[in-house]
């Protein structure tokens, strides 16, 4: 009998006691699982939506996939498999919202509330908006549509013809109701911008250059997320997974003398680290590429209060993620300060 079979025949004759997976002795809320989900943030009428699930922690994940119709009713993607992917059509206007549940293919198919919360987890709902094919003749883009806080990215805004003689294209904030941006006689433009927080853009044609106009057209509105905490904040952040990491370093230390600090990782396995430092009236100054090492030591040149922190993620983290799966896998202590004196 294989490992595979004998694990599945012994939870099911201890089906009375709490379940485990055979293949290690860590139950499912100690290997803190977790799924997200990576999806479109518009899609035209009629165009395919395709979202992709990203697990953490399972072994052999089996994952089913749920969409919110616009108008409320639920539909699925059927029986749990092993595709992390989920595409549909987008078949009338309106907001699709859909999320993802994944679980261990060998856990029990017909579980008790009991034995799903062990088992089961289930991402958070990304929202899809899908938008008529012809009421925006204005396009309206982002390079990077999930952005980390003080990220700048590009916003595109195009149509087929220029603007009309005397009109204005231009790119609005709703969030605020400020104009960002304007120009006239051209059927393109681009307007890049540092974002700290979610920001909602729309890009418009009017015929007059004082705010609240009507437009002429209008794009369909473009929301900007901020995904994850930026270098430099106070406050630390545990990644999806719910591990954390905390930093050691001395409270005082003199110039010329080296200063160690020291990474003291909580949930992870196999973590690495990235250390970051910022020197009085400086600016921020990294170890490096994230190494296994979860020490890190400089030497303060001047006096002052220097900062210092750490990220750290796992091991087998994508080397070059997105800002969404930074959220996932990348976990940032606490900013601290060392007190530098003269010697």
């Amino acid at each position: 009998m294989s490992v595979m079979f004998l694990a599945m025949a012994l939870t099911r004759y201890f089906s009375s006691a709490r379940p485990q997976f055979h293949e290690n002795t860590l139950t499912y809320s100690q290997r803190a699982h977790a799924v997200n989900i990576v999806g479109p943030i518009t899609v035209s009428e009629g165009n395919l939506i395709s979202v992709t699930a990203e697990p953490v922690h399972f072994l052999n994940p089996v994952f089913q996939f749920w969409i919110e119709l616009p108008g409320g009713s639920y539909e699925s993607s059927g029986p749990y498999s092993a595709h992390t992917h989920f595409t549909f059509t987008a078949t009338s206007p309106g907001t699709f919202h859909i999320k993802v549940f994944a679980r261990e293919a060998n856990a029990p198919s017909n579980e008790n509330l009991s034995q799903r919360r062990l088992y089961e987890v289930v991402s958070s709902s990304i929202p899809v908006k899908i938008t008529p094919t012809t009421h925006y003749p204005i396009q309206l883009t982002a390079n990077e549509p999930l952005v980390r806080s003080g990220q700048a990215i590009t916003l595109t805004a195009s149509m087929s013809n220029p603007t009309p003689i005397g009109d204005f294209f231009e790119l609005v904030d709703t969030t605020t109701g400020q104009i960002v941006y304007r120009t006239n006689d051209v059927n393109t433009f681009s307007y890049r911008q540092t974002f700290n927080d979610s920001q909602r853009f729309v890009a418009e044609v009017v015929n007059s250059p004082s705010p609240g106009s009507s437009p002429l057209m209008e794009s369909e509105p473009l929301i900007i997320d901020w995904s994850t905490k930026p270098i430099g904040t106070n406050q630390g952040h545990a990644n999806q997974a719910g591990q954390t990491v905390s930093i050691s370093y001395p409270a005082a230390a003199t110039v010329g003398t080296p200063v160690t600090l020291t990474a003291v990782p909580k949930g992870f396995q196999h973590p690495v680290y990235q250390f970051w430092i910022l020197p009085p009236n400086g600016s921020y100054e990294s170890s490096g590429s994230y190494q296994s090492s979860p020490t890190f030591t400089f030497t303060p040149t001047i006096p002052g209060s220097w900062q210092v922190m750490v990220y750290a993620r796992p091991q087998s983290a994508p080397s070059h993620e997105t800002p969404a799966q930074q959220a996932v896998y990348e976990a940032k202590s606490n900013t601290h300060f060392v007190t530098v004196t003269s010697p």
